[in-house]
């Protein structure tokens, strides 16, 4: 089993090509559900967007209906047959990475492909990633780690900084 507290999904913004083969493994593997987020930058980019999973996450607090919760391994859980639609949660989220599904009227969130990790394999999106922009690495800067900075991590053009 993987732990979620010690691992990451990171973008690779160089190498994503848009091409929304995340969004459809997705999508299939949830019911028809698409748990992923995208990031749309004018018509410049448009990027997924994953739950990063925080270690005191803002928006498991905030949800009234407890629909939202944290796992001894770290991941944060949505269970859609608590949740009242009440938006609360995406409100809460730093990251933007919660958005609401009108259809349904209930919020839709990446659950890192839970089922997955459970037998130790990779989630699906990183997996059916064709570009190799998503990747699923360990968390191993400890300054990182111990300030808890690694939720917004995001790797692009480590020469600009």
């Amino acid at each position: 089993m993987i732990d979620a507290r010690e691992t990451r999904i990171v973008l690779d913004i160089d190498r994503c090509i848009s091409c929304h083969a995340c969004d459809v493994a997705c999508y299939e593997s949830h019911s028809n559900k698409c748990n992923l987020t995208r990031a749309k930058f004018d018509i410049i980019a448009d990027l997924p967007l994953h739950c990063k999973h925080c270690t005191e996450p803002s928006c498991v607090e905030a949800c009234p209906a407890e629909a939202l919760l944290r796992r001894e391994d770290g991941l944060v859980y949505h269970n859609s047959f608590r949740c009242i639609g009440c938006l609360s949660c995406t409100y809460a989220c730093p990251f933007g990475v919660l958005k609401a599904v009108r259809v349904r009227h209930i919020v839709s969130k990446c659950d890192l492909c839970f089922d997955r990790l459970d037998e130790g394999r990779e989630p699906r999106c990183v997996e059916t990633c064709t570009s190799g922009a998503l990747s699923y690495i360990p968390i191993t800067d400890e300054d990182e780690r111990e300030r808890d900075r690694v939720d917004g991590r995001i790797k692009a053009k480590p020469w600009r900084r």
